[in-house]
């Protein structure tokens, strides 16, 4: 996604305010540096933006980078409704990333400032105005323009964490995966084997990752929802308890009525026979 540490200390280029008033005489529809990096800074507004030919949306906090070489900009056809800044450096050399680029081309390019937006839009704010005397604060803005590089690059890697932290949480997707093949097939000579080949994992770790998520194997699920429907069946229908065994995948009556009494407490045919008192309680 992103590399590590700087090799070298930036060269500030310049910072450019855009907003409403000033929107004309500065350039922001699609163009290329070729030598520059760019963090464009939203401070106030939302819209889109393009970065090497695709459309992100856009608000306050965040901040576009653009690599040199990259186009990136506004659509021609999109109005501003941005207040935004941007600045750009030079010399900016990443270990593993050609010269003058922070991300790779797999990495989004937006990254939100979340609860620090007020202090960056205040340090945007602050390299703006010094920036109108480089002659005499040339200094002071690149240190400024090197602590926004440090501090979007310190944005990527926390964002990066809490990406591996929610692919860590996958095993939680892949029993919901488990639980929905389990239920599609409960009533066929399924066995854990081959819902394993079939979503393509081990036997052990679909039957782990399955009995963290819902506290019970997945075999064990199948057979309770066997049960579970067995007895819709017996009170709903008048099906021969033979036919609802079939139905459910049992290989014969008996192991179906033997399962059926050790979960339910009572065979399947007195099952019926009791809720049809309880729902008649004339019936003699």
């Amino acid at each position: 996604m992103m590399t590590g540490r700087l090799d070298q200390l930036p060269e500030f280029v310049n910072c450019i305010l855009i907003d409403r008033m000033n929107n004309d005489k500065q350039s922001h529809l699609p163009h290329v540096h070729e030598k520059e990096l760019e963090l464009f800074y939203v401070h106030a507004g939302t819209g889109q933006y393009m970065v090497d030919n695709r459309l992100y949306p856009i608000r306050e906090g965040d901040i576009v980078i653009c690599n040199a070489g990259v186009l990136h900009g506004e659509e021609p056809s999109l109005v501003r409704q941005i207040h935004s800044y941007s600045v750009a450096m030079t010399g900016v050399q990443m270990e593993g990333l050609p010269p003058n680029c922070l991300i790779d081309y797999k990495t989004n390019p937006v990254v939100s400032c979340g609860q620090l937006s007020v202090h960056v839009g205040q340090l945007m704010q602050l390299l703006y105005l010094l920036s109108a005397d480089t002659a005499h604060l040339g200094n002071v803005c690149g240190s400024l323009a090197y602590s926004m590089l440090l501090l979007t690059q310190a944005l990527l890697n926390s964002r990066a964490r809490n990406e591996a932290i929610d692919e860590m949480e996958q095993p939680s997707v892949l029993a919901h995966r488990v639980r929905q093949y389990l239920d599609e097939h409960h009533s066929e000579q399924i066995t854990l084997r081959a819902a394993a080949e079939r979503l393509h994992i081990s036997e052990y770790y679909l039957a782990h990752v399955f009995k963290q998520e819902f506290g019970i194997p997945p075999m064990q699920y199948v057979m309770k929802r066997r049960i579970g429907e067995a007895q819709e069946l017996l009170m709903n229908t008048e099906l021969p308890v033979a036919e609802v065994a079939d139905r459910l995948g049992y290989s014969s009556v008996c192991h179906f009525n033997a399962m059926f009494k050790k979960n339910v407490g009572m065979p399947p045919g007195k099952f019926r026979q009791s809720f049809r008192k309880e729902e008649d309680p004339d019936q003699t």
